[in-house]
């Protein structure tokens, strides 16, 4: 039961981390850069191979995503630069990812994020190509124990309108939903013929302070499926992408302002959870998780924070105006900022994932 849960777990952020690391390593390739290493996983190497381009690809103990080097990198994070023994000053200029112009760096640093939303596309054409397009039932089930069951919506209830607008389709209904976080939903619902309305408060009170809600605790009952051509696949590959990596974007910018909690970040957890739990429904369900996956993990290296992708984007823009380098030490410390702020997610994640498990509970009664 735990290797069932284990390889799609595996095979989920593998399949996501490299194809982006592979965009880097394209892009950084067709721009003169030498790439040392590429890594399917970290850890201690279990084999390694020359490609006729000299880098060594390289299968290591712990297959949790990957890595590539690049020429010059002082490590595998890509951020400070050392001249490798045995180099001159004209091989870095030549081979070195830290020497290339600030526009073949903005090319390199959205290599990984590009990468990502290609996968994404490819795999959401594929499903959409075979299964046809879903449409989700306006009429839901309700889970219990849920802020929607305690507003007095059940099981059953098919949703009409929300907050004025007509609701069709079970994608409007969860825009909705996202867009209410700290305000009243007033939904109107249909149940057994007869037109009753709702008000759902979308916050709560916690420690003296309002805390907006994000999730409403309601799922589509059915789901069909309606054929498409190659062109409506194509669009709903496109459409999709773009709707989840917008959503992970404006979710954390909402959680940055203060309009959705915090507790709604994910850890490495999460990922395990959610990788099992797809996988248990079915090969369409977990084929669907990696490009949603892949998405968020393509939306969230381009934020504008050092150390991610998007960092060295803006930072590489700036260069490009004011034609001419940042100070190092400048770009060091706000590297240094940027890997703080990327660390305190992850904490908050990890935080988050063992509340959920409910481990700090257990730890309370261990001491009583």
């Amino acid at each position: 039961m735990f290797l069932e849960s284990v390889v799609p777990f595996v095979v989920l952020l593998g399949v996501v981390v490299v194809v982006h690391e592979l965009g880097h390593l394209i892009v950084a390739r067709a721009n003169g850069v030498f790439c040392e290493i590429f890594s399917l996983g970290y850890g201690p190497k279990i084999c390694e191979w020359r490609d006729r381009h000299g880098t060594r690809w390289r299968l290591s103990l712990f297959p949790l995503g990957g890595y590539v080097k690049m020429f010059g990198d002082a490590d595998v994070s890509s951020v400070k630069e050392v001249i490798p023994a045995g180099y001159t000053e004209r091989d870095m200029d030549m081979m070195s990812a830290h020497r290339k112009k600030p526009w073949q760096r903005l090319l390199i640093s959205l290599g990984g994020p590009v990468a990502n939303f290609i996968l994404s596309m490819v795999v959401l054409f594929m499903v959409t190509i075979i299964n046809g397009v879903p449409k989700y039932s306006t009429v839901v089930t309700v889970a219990e124990d849920s802020v929607a069951r305690s507003a007095g919506l059940q099981s059953g209830d098919e949703i009409i309108e929300v907050n004025g607008r007509q609701i069709t389709d079970f994608k409007e209904l969860r825009e909705q939903i996202i867009e209410s976080g700290g305000k009243v939903l007033e939904i109107n619902v249909k149940r057994n013929d007869e037109m009753l309305r709702v008000s759902v408060n979308m916050f709560e009170e916690k420690d003296g302070k309002v805390v907006p809600r994000s999730v409403l605790g309601v799922a589509p009952k059915d789901v069909i499926y309606e054929k498409t051509g190659i062109v409506g696949s194509i669009k709903t590959a496109l459409v999709t992408t773009y709707d989840m990596a917008a959503g992970n974007i404006s979710a954390i910018f909402k959680i940055i302002t203060g309009r959705m909690s915090a507790t709604k970040i994910g850890g490495i957890i999460s990922i395990f959870k959610v990788s099992a739990d797809s996988a248990a429904a079915g090969l369409a369900s977990f084929i669907f998780m990696i490009a949603m996956i892949s998405t968020t993990l393509g939306a969230i290296n381009l934020l504008p924070v050092p150390v991610l992708d998007g960092g060295a984007v803006v930072i590489a823009i700036v260069e490009q105006i004011i034609g001419q380098p940042l100070n190092k030490k400048l770009v060091d410390a706000i590297f240094s900022v940027g890997l703080v702020a990327v660390v305190g997610l992850m904490v908050i994640g990890m935080w988050n994932d063992l509340a959920g498990c409910k481990v700090f509970d257990a730890l309370k009664s261990y001491f009583r």
